[in-house]
This record gives C-alpha cells, structure tokens and sequence, in this order.
C-alpha cells in the first residue's frame, strides 16, 4: 500500500515537472527570434539544382525549398515543432495547422484575420485550384501597413505588383529565371493568391523591433543611398522598414519623381492628354509637365500605361531628355532587368532608379535660402542670397547693379564677348531662348552649378556660381575677393566693408 503511494506521488510529480516545463518552453519561445533569423537570411539565394541549405537541413538539399526555409527558421528560433510544426510541403504543412486548430483562412476567401508578426503565409494557385486543396508557396509574416501584408519568403523572387498573379504564373519559365533567393515581398490583404495563415503557438508574440530598411539583402552597401535620397523626398519607401530593391516602379512613380526632382510645374496649352491618365488621376499633373516639356512620347494608340512598371530603355530616355530640357549633357545609367522581366515587358529595379538619381542629386545640389540680409558699406540691400554648401551666394545681376565696372557674363547689358567667358560645358554662354513650359528647374530649390567668369579692369577671377530658377547666382566670398570687400557672415545677416 505504501509502495503503490509512493509510485502514484513519484509519477504525479514527473507529470507535474513534464507540464511545468511545457508550460516554461512554451512562454519562452518568441516570434521575433523567429523573424530575426528569417531577415539575417535575405538576400542568400540557391545554388545549381535548386540546392539550399535549408533543404540540406531537412534532409532535401535539391528540392523546392520555401517551406524548409520556414522550418529552418523556426528551428533557429527555437521554437519546438508542437508550436510550430516543420515540413518540406505547403499542402501539408497547412494540414498541420489546421489539425492544431491554429489556421485562419484570408481576405480573399472571406475571413476579416489580420496576420500578425511570426504568422506563416501561405499561398496558392487560385485561377488552377480555387478550391485551396493545393499550396504552392509559403513564407512568414513581417509585418501589415496599409492594407499590405509584408513577408519574408524563401525560394522566391521579387514579385510584381503591377501585373496580375494568374498573368504572371502562365507566363512563368524556369529557364528564364535568376535564381531563387530569401527576399521581402508584399501583397494586398485581400490579394486572390493569398490561401491563409497558419499560426504557431508562440509564447511570446512581441514584435521584433526594426530599425532602417531590413529588405535589402545584396544591396545592403547602398543603404545609405536609399536612406539619404528617402530622407530628401526624392524617393519614397515602399513601407516603414523597407525599400524594396529589387522591386520595379510604375510609370506614372518614375515620371512623378522626375518632374518633381527637375522642378517641371505645369504645361503647355496645346499639350494632348493620354488617353489612360485623365485629369482625375493622381498622375495627370506630373504626366502632363513631362510630356509638355517633351520628355514623353505619346506612345501606342496615345496610351501611356502609368501603372505598368518602367523599362530600362524608358527610364534612361525620360532621364536625358530632363537634362537636355535643363541644359546639361546626357549620361549613360545603369538600369538591370529585373526578375521578371520576361513576362510582359522588361523592367528596372528601384536599386538602380536610386542610384541614378543619386548621381544626379550631386551634380544638382540643393540650396537655400538664407534668412539673414545683405549690408553693403553700411547700406541694407534686398539681395536674396542662397547657400550651397554653406557659402553664400547672390545674383549676379545685384552685383553688377552694385558696382558697374564689374563685367558679368550673362547678366543683361553686358558685352558678348565677356558672356562668352563661361565655361562651355554650361548652359549660360547661350542665346537667351523663349521661356518654355514648364519651366526647368522652376519648381525645386535644386542648382546648376556654374563657373562664372569676373572681371574688374585688369584683374579676373573664375568664380563657383549656380542657376537657380533661371537666375545666374554667384559666389559672394569670391566676388568678395575681387571687389576688395571684407566680408563677415553672420547669422542674420552678410557685411561686405570696402578694404
């Protein structure tokens, strides 16, 4: 009787350690391990063969390997398979879900569920099999904002957003591809192809925190780049945490970018509208600056297809003929295909989008205005004066009404032969031309750097100058120095004392 006691209290106090420390692992386990592991990843792609290492984990180093990437994952996040089950197929991995009583179908299928960070995604071919019985990929939830789901996903590419998902499946060749690789996607939440979620019984559901963009993978060394033109308002993210590098952008984004980095505002009269961009479109204003300003062709049956992603053959040309509009000499980009690009029409990626406009923001750099005043000899004179890189400047035409001995090329009055004196390579040594519509550079605070040439009887100066909104400015401290002007700048205001 003694015996049989004991044997009951030792067994229902292992029953007790075995819950207790069910229950300790389970409060341990935490999503956000889960996702940073997942982002560590982004950016590795297979090797021949469909081989990963993630399918080497689990034992299939050549097969399809989005749902290994996921189990690989929750292994490195440490998390046990009863909380989260592992498995090779997305079919059956959603069965297993499903059996925990832990799936919640999607939008698209009639459910209001809202993925959380950690949730696995899964996906299916929903023109081939509408009623879900087969799963064709999968990947984990990153995070939801404004009606998109954001994923990381495994054995995948960069999807397209601008064309629908049962164009993009029929068309799809293997041959034709790059290979697969971890990348971040999006998709609306009521996107057709989204099946539904499967979710694992975390302990801990805190979200990872993020910091900067996570999704750039192999383009990690232009993070700077991306944050600085983002930061400028010259591009925008596709999300609070990410860039999408790999992406492509539509043709009504490219144009607006354009026309918003040139300063374009407005248009010609006569200018003919597209036929697919009415003046009710949020892209009717830039589209009609850039095709006044001759930037854009009228294209098939006057179409100008604005939420087509932009070809590298179009984003280059729309890009020269901006800078020949501005007066500057055309360049030679680098815009890739992206990984689609069979399908449909070719297209570039947001990587290389930002860095051409990277290089153009060096060689049109921002000023502005400085909010002090100009004292000439003790007088107060209304010069608006800018600064670019910290050193004022002021028009050229002021100086020359300052001080009329002081020969200034393209200032009205002066002799040809003195405006001849501008370096070539700018756009000031020209016949003044009839103001176009819009006017370039009219509408940003951004320059066009110029070397002016100063004169004041014997002596000569090359000074640095800019255009900004058609006005020739000049570098004050080097006038300065020609003129025979000390000059102090001070917070609110620039003195220039005869010496």
């Amino acid at each position: 009787m003694n015996f049989l006691r004991l044997f009951r209290s030792a067994a229902a106090f292992l029953l007790a350690a075995v819950l207790f420390s069910s229950t300790a692992c389970a409060s341990s386990t935490r999503s956000a391990d889960v996702i940073a592991a997942a982002l560590g990843e982004v950016g590795n792609a297979e090797g021949p063969n469909e081989y990963s290492k993630y399918g080497e984990w689990y034992g299939l180093p050549n097969s399809y390997w989005c749902d290994m990437f996921v189990s690989w994952c929750a292994m490195r996040g440490n998390v046990p398979a009863d909380q989260f089950p592992r498995h090779c197929s997305c079919t059956d991995h959603v069965k297993r879900f499903v059996q925990m009583g832990r799936y919640q179908e999607s939008m698209a299928r009639g459910n209001n569920y809202i993925p959380q960070q950690g949730d696995v995604i899964f996906f299916y071919n929903n023109t081939r099999y509408p009623s879900g019985s087969v799963k064709n990929h999968t990947g984990l939830v990153l995070y939801v904002e404004d009606g998109y789901v954001y994923t990381i996903e495994g054995n995948a590419l960069a999807n397209r957003l601008d064309l629908p998902y049962d164009i993009v499946s029929e068309q799809r060749v293997d041959a034709m591809e790059p290979p697969d690789y971890v990348t971040v996607n999006c998709y609306p939440l009521d996107a057709p192809r989204i099946h539904g979620y499967g979710i694992p019984a975390y302990g801990d559901r805190t979200g990872l925190p993020l910091d900067g963009f996570v999704d750039l993978g192999r383009h990690a060394q232009s993070a700077a780049v991306f944050q600085s033109l983002c930061s400028a308002g010259v591009m925008e993210p596709t999300s609070a945490h990410t860039f999408s590098p790999n992406h492509g952008m539509t043709r009504a984004e490219f144009v607006q970018m354009t026309v918003d980095f040139f300063g374009l505002q407005g248009c010609a009269p006569e200018t003919a509208a597209f036929a697919d961009v009415p003046p009710e479109s949020g892209a009717y204003a830039a589209v009609m600056a850039a095709r006044s300003a001759g930037l854009l062709d009228g294209g098939e049956d006057n179409r100008f297809l604005p939420d087509r992603y932009i070809t590298p053959q179009s984003a280059q040309t729309i890009l020269n003929r901006a800078l020949a509009y501005t007066g500057l000499a055309e360049q030679s980009f680098t815009f890739s295909l992206g990984d689609y690009s069979y399908i449909v029409s070719p297209y570039t990626i947001r990587a290389d989008i930002a860095k051409a406009f990277d290089a153009l923001c060096r060689e049109m750099p921002l000023s502005a205005a400085f909010s002090g005043g100009v004292v000439l000899n003790g007088e107060a004179r209304d010069w608006p004066v800018r600064l670019l890189d910290g050193v004022c400047c002021v028009p050229a035409a002021a100086l020359r009404e300052a001080f009329p001995d002081l020969e200034l090329p393209g200032v009205p009055g002066e002799e040809p032969e003195a405006a001849a004196r501008l370096k070539p390579e700018q756009a000031f040594d020209k016949e003044p031309e009839p103001a176009k519509c819009p006017v370039p550079m009219g509408n940003t605070d951004r320059v066009l750097p110029a070397s002016v040439a100063l004169r004041r009887g014997d002596a000569a100066a090359d000074a640095a100058g800019f255009a900004y909104r058609g006005t020739l400015y000049v570098s004050l401290p080097a006038a300065a120095e020609l003129l025979h002007l000390e000059l102090a700048q001070e917070p609110d205001a620039v003195v220039l004392t005869a010496r």
